[in-house]
């Protein structure tokens, strides 16, 4: 690997603002040259161009057209202009102490070995930073930005907001209304197959934001790359130094009504796994003694149940151990400070959380399939391998809506499985399929788990379902070490037991996922080409990717509606549909309308709901509804997807015939039509000592109840899975995670 010196760097950090942006690219022509360089960097980072396409498709649009855009590459980026700053940050090659961003000669002042910032970083001895202040600055002031504030007290968490820790802060004080909070994540991603090289992004979202788009707007301070695992107490301390001063003096922004706001900004809760978590606490690892980061079971091996049930953490006591151990000795699996413990509000212990994809999804629900279905368990009674065809044929035939962007695939090839593929099996198919297949105490004892995480990763979760839900996991932790033996006691299952604490401090599990920020980590995987200048290379571009947006807002301002369509088109990844129409702000219909006459039951369905006759009408068999992508069930350009399956707020369960469209005294008006799937109201799961069910299973049958509803009457997308010869409807737990 090499690096860059500072003489190496190409100089469009430091070009001026985009040439001449206000003038036409020729005379009379309909764009500006402002205008046409910011649609060639769209076009260039939305299909990932290297520098030397670039400079090919320079080259070849000025044989076509000379002078329209730069002649290279560098004078398209001096034209272009500034996109953001970053800085190496030096460490010392011996022992890894933080040296500074100074450049020059620079001397450890733990082990004394004296080096330089040109050596350091042809060596590789720096990580890159990147101001976190001027990241959320930029996004707090995009227009559509909008800070949530909606976190008073009530019966039910909806977001982190709702969360108890959140609403302590603001409550004591703490927090002041325009104040901000972050939710940050830090992990490693392998770059190469054939060496050890790694990045360790620390992302960050704001809390304030709503979810979508607090998961579409991560803002990166910090970047490692290198062989190994970053030395915490460096990596973390340019992070904590800027986040110190943010604390004190907030960031000056201004709104949409250009009213200036001053935001405090608090990092308070930390979404990584069981690997990097303890790297970031400076503690033990999950597989040594008192490894668990949120209570005091002694760990070693296998995490057993306790009687009594080993005590939890406390912050003052975390600090103890941290200013008590020594190099030569942990205490309570505690190794010395961390950097974090100078963040004001943020909590080494309540401020991390059990996250569910790597300990719910990848942990304990890969697990026992791998205890079901792996040969060498071929002599346990729960081993069910021998009946994995069975399973298979009805598993690959599961049609998902478009919400679960992977469909089943064969038990067989579960090692290749994604986390999102792990959450469906749990949720939506594991129940159903198994029912007959697992022994029943077995199954018996996977529903405890599917119950529960049901209720937690609901859109809005009661805080009585809470505890309901906690006794569902203890329950099954208990009963984990009896049906399966104390050396599957696992530190994921031991886990379980500290998932709804989470729940009820910080929101329902999918807040505070770690799955927006392993998607992002793909996208930053896509940042660089060859081997050389990687972390340089992913900087530049995601600089590039947040600058678009600010610069659009002053370029873009006067183009026309075809520039705008190019532009908005190169910034999603997303096609859209030409032939669409807004019916209302929340319902948007697409396809070719299809005019026609209404059946005498469809004719009855909408009198029954409008209190009209209504004859003629257009169809449409796609449409959107709050942000929501339906289809009609007869729409036959959907192999693999069952996208009309619809749980209606006042819990009837449906498939989606066709969204009707007409006029009415002059009026436009729509509904959908719908055919009613009859609950038969038998219970597939139960369990009378928690005097709990699966309510969010129901054994379904086809009915030729034809009814119109208002879209208004839409509640949330459901899952179809036929299995037994029966047919069973379960809903997605909330509408805002997604694959």
């Amino acid at each position: 690997m090499s690096f860059p010196t500072p003489d190496q760097q190409e100089p469009n950090e430091k070009a001026g603002p985009l040439t001449d942006g206000d003038d036409p690219v020729y005379p009379g022509a309909p764009l500006t040259k402002g205008q046409s360089l910011l649609l060639l960097m769209s076009f260039i980072l939305r299909h990932n161009l290297t520098a030397v396409s670039l400079d090919h498709l320079l080259k070849i649009f000025n044989e076509h057209f000379p002078g329209m855009v730069p002649v290279t590459t560098y004078l398209f980026r001096k034209a272009y202009g500034q996109y953001g700053n970053y800085e190496p940050h030096f460490y010392c090659p011996t022992c890894e102490n933080y040296l500074g961003k100074n450049t020059g000669e620079l001397q450890c002042d733990i082990c004394h070995t004296v080096t330089d910032s040109d050596s350091s970083l042809k060596s590789g001895c720096f990580f890159l930073v990147l101001s976190l202040a001027s990241q959320i600055k930029t996004l707090l002031e995009e227009k559509q930005t909008k800070i949530q504030n909606d976190w008073l007290n009530s019966d039910t968490i909806s977001d982190i907001q709702c969360g108890d820790e959140y609403q302590k802060l603001k409550e004591s004080g703490a927090m002041g209304e325009d104040d901000i909070s972050l939710i940050w994540n830090c992990d490693g991603i392998p770059l190469f197959r054939s060496s050890k090289y790694q990045i360790w992004p620390i992302q960050c979202q704001v809390i304030e934001l709503e979810p979508r788009e607090r998961k579409a707007n991560i803002c990166i301070p910090c970047l490692w790359f290198g062989e190994k695992k970053p030395y915490m107490l460096t990596f973390l301390k340019p992070f904590v130094d800027e986040l110190s001063i943010l604390q004190k003096d907030g960031i000056k922004w201004k709104d949409s009504a250009n009213i200036e706001h001053t935001s405090k900004v608090f990092a308070l809760i930390c979404s990584s796994d069981s690997v990097a978590r303890p790297l970031l606490r400076n503690t033990k690892q999950f597989n040594g003694f008192y490894g668990c980061d949120f209570c005091y079971h002694v760990g070693g091996g296998p995490y057993t149940n306790k009687d009594p049930v080993p005590k939890l953490r406390t912050e003052v006591e975390h600090f103890d151990h941290a200013l008590a151990a020594t190099l030569e000795k942990t205490v309570m699996g505690v190794k010395g400070p961390s950097p974090l413990m100078r963040l004001e509000n943020f909590q080494m212990i309540n401020g991390f959380v059990p996250e569910y994809q790597h300990s719910v999804c990848l942990g304990v629900t890969r697990q026992l399939a791998n205890l079901w279905f792996d040969s060498r368990n071929h002599e346990q009674e729960w081993y069910i391998g021998t009946k994995s065809d069975l399973l298979d044929k009805e598993l690959v035939t599961i049609k998902p809506p478009v919400e679960i962007i992977r469909v089943p695939r064969s038990v067989a090839d579960r090692k290749y499985w994604k986390a999102s593929e792990w959450r469906s099996f749990l949720l939506f198919y594991a129940l159903p399929l198994l029912n007959g297949v697992l022994l029943r105490k077995f199954w018996n004892h996977l529903f405890l788990f599917v119950f529960a995480m049901h209720i937690l990763l609901g859109e809005k979760v009661k805080r009585c379902d809470i505890d309901v839900a906690e006794r569902a996991l203890r329950k099954f932790t208990l009963q984990f070490e009896k049906l399966y033996g104390a050396a599957n006691m696992t530190f994921n299952v031991h886990l379980l037991t500290h998932i709804t604490t989470s729940v009820r401090n910080w929101g329902p599990l999918w807040a505070t996922s770690t799955f927006s920020f392993e998607s992002f980590n793909g996208t930053l995987l896509k940042y660089f080409h060859g081997t050389t200048h990687v972390p340089e290379q992913i900087v530049r571009r995601f600089l590039s990717w947040r600058s678009l947006t600010q610069k659009a807002e002053k370029v873009m301002a006067d183009a026309n509606d075809g520039v705008k369509k190019i532009f908005a088109g190169l910034q999603s990844s997303h096609l859209h549909s030409c032939n669409s129409a807004s019916l209302n702000e929340n319902v948007r219909v697409f396809g070719k309308p299809c005019h026609g006459t209404l059946s005498p039951s469809q004719s009855s369905a909408v009198k029954n709901l409008l209190g009209v006759t209504v004859s003629q009408c257009v169809f449409y068999h796609r449409f959107i509804v709050k942000g929501i992508l339906y289809h009609s069930s007869s729409y036959t350009n959907l192999k693999k997807r069952i996208n009309s399956t619809v749980e209606l707020m006042d819990g009837r369960l449906c498939r989606i015939l066709s969204m009707l469209v007409f006029r009415l005294h002059h009026v436009s008006m729509h509904c959908v039509l719908v055919r009613e799937l009859k609950n038969t109201g038998k219970l597939l799961c139960r369990d009378s000592e928690l005097n709990i069910t699966s309510y969010f299973v129901s054994e379904v049958l086809q009915s030729n109840n034809v009814c119109a509803v208002p879209t208004d009457l839409f509640y949330r997308k459901c899952v179809l899975i036929e299995a037994k010869a029966k047919n069973y409807v379960i809903p997605l737990p909330n509408n805002i995670e997604r694959d």
